[in-house]
């Protein structure tokens, strides 16, 4: 029987990257204390590197030597906050000054982006447009909860990261040597927007998938789209909508917004169809919400299917559930048993981390990847909380492996940290986050 060498972490310092398509066996066996001390050395020289090449970061450190971070918590004023993405002048969508948010971009990529021509650009999808094709740089904005978007810039380095990442993370369905596997992929997102979803559907699609990515929405949902979905969801709930259509971004989306709402039920109901009627047996990739697993669920159980799919199978649920739908409490059991797989797939983490942060295991408990330095922070006082014992406050996270981004930020999250507990799973090479995470 053939020994498997132990992780030799010192050969990652310097690109932490290469960590994604390690083995979950050899990351198993990785002590703490070697994590740790590879985490704080990685992160002084990703530090040290990126602040030469980023100029928010290089703002941020000034005249201090990453060297002399002695610590975690000495990281922490080098983190970008929840808002920093977002920090551009709103002026200027309004007046239309796509040079100016270029300009501001430009403070958070390794790229130089001052050569991209804006002259006559007329709103953000052809902002971001402008930047994917003169400079080969992808926006990913997020969905804009607040009613502000967040643009996070990736480069084409990053970008394969996310996929790689992905890939390796699931070697039973993905070869990454194998640029044709033949898994199914199938999504509940847009498939077409500026979102971190098409950087992952479009680099899978390129590198590893022999079938396109199927979603039930094939229509490209702009930034201005989902800044109207996010204003008109706020104003049916707080009975604002007549003031809501006032704002011109608003107006101008609303029937499209309508059109989207209205079709999405027969469109998902379509899509699962599909899934039952044509792939039956096959290896898939599902990535979608609790709800719709759920109404997967039932919708094979209704028609007497069980073990429907490849045991190889995974499925990427995420978010809660909408208002009316509960869960029973076995509902884990009774999907496994419908969809024949024991990968049942969730995790935490952001578009501005280019990696997950962290992943649920068996036993209920998030693990953070050793490429991942979380800390908790005390919302009222922005001081990091003991890194002991259990821990609830602000999560914030650095990543090690972006190539062109910085990858540390403070998060808008609220969640609990067990830095001593051991897990029931056998992993313990790090602290352990609990499922329930809330926003601030």
């Amino acid at each position: 029987m053939q020994i498997m060498k132990k992780l030799n972490l010192d050969e990652y310092l310097d690109s932490p990257k290469n960590l994604v398509f390690k083995s979950e066996v050899e990351l198993r066996s990785l002590e703490r204390e070697d994590v740790e001390i590879f985490q704080l050395e990685a992160a002084r020289r990703k530090l040290a590197r990126q602040a030469k090449r980023i100029p928010a970061l290089a703002k941020k450190l000034g005249e201090k030597d990453p060297a002399a971070c002695e610590s975690f918590d000495d990281l922490i004023p080098f983190l970008y906050s929840d808002g920093d993405y977002k920090s551009y002048d709103k002026s200027f969508l309004k007046n239309k000054q796509f040079d100016k948010m270029t300009a501001w971009l430009n403070e958070y990529t390794s790229y130089d982006l001052s050569s991209v021509e804006m002259t006559g650009c007329e709103n953000l999808s052809e902002w971001c447009e402008r930047l994917y094709k003169q400079a080969n740089i992808f926006i990913c904005h997020s969905s804009g909860t607040s009613g502000t978007l967040s643009f996070v810039p990736r480069s084409q380095a990053d970008r394969d990261l996310i996929v790689d990442s992905l890939a390796g993370a699931n070697p039973d369905l993905f070869d990454v040597n194998e640029r044709q596997n033949d898994v199914d992929f199938f999504t509940m997102s847009p498939r077409r927007s500026f979102r971190i979803t098409q950087v992952l559907y479009d680099g899978l699609e390129g590198k590893y998938l022999k079938n396109p990515v199927q979603s039930p929405f094939g229509s490209f949902v702009s930034p201005e789209m989902t800044i109207a979905m996010s204003k008109l969801r706020k104003a049916a709930e707080n009975d604002t909508l007549e003031e809501c259509l006032k704002d011109p971004v608003v107006a101008s989306c609303a029937a499209d917004v309508g059109r989207f709402t209205n079709e999405a039920p027969e469109r998902i109901r379509n899509w699962i169809a599909n899934i039952k009627n044509n792939y039956i047996g096959k290896s898939i990739y599902f990535m979608g919400t609790f709800d719709h697993a759920w109404e997967l669920t039932q919708t094979f159980q209704k028609s007497g299917l069980t073990g429907a799919f490849s045991p190889n199978s995974v499925f990427a649920v995420f978010g809660g559930v909408k208002k009316g739908t509960i869960l029973p409490g076995d509902w884990r059991q009774q999907f496994k048993a419908a969809m024949g797989t024991e990968k049942i797939v969730t995790a935490w983490g952001m578009s501005e981390l280019a990696a997950a942060a962290a992943s649920e295991c068996p036993e209920g408990m998030y693990h953070f990847n050793v490429y991942t330095i979380p800390f908790v922070i005390d919302p009222r006082t922005g001081k990091a909380l003991p890194r002991k014992g259990t821990q609830n406050g602000q999560l914030a996270a650095l990543e090690l492996v972006s190539e062109d981004c910085w990858g540390g930020i403070v998060t808008g999250d609220s969640g609990t940290v067990h830095w001593d507990k051991a897990c029931a799973c056998g992993l313990n090479n790090g602290p352990l986050l609990e499922l329930a995470i809330e926003r601030l």
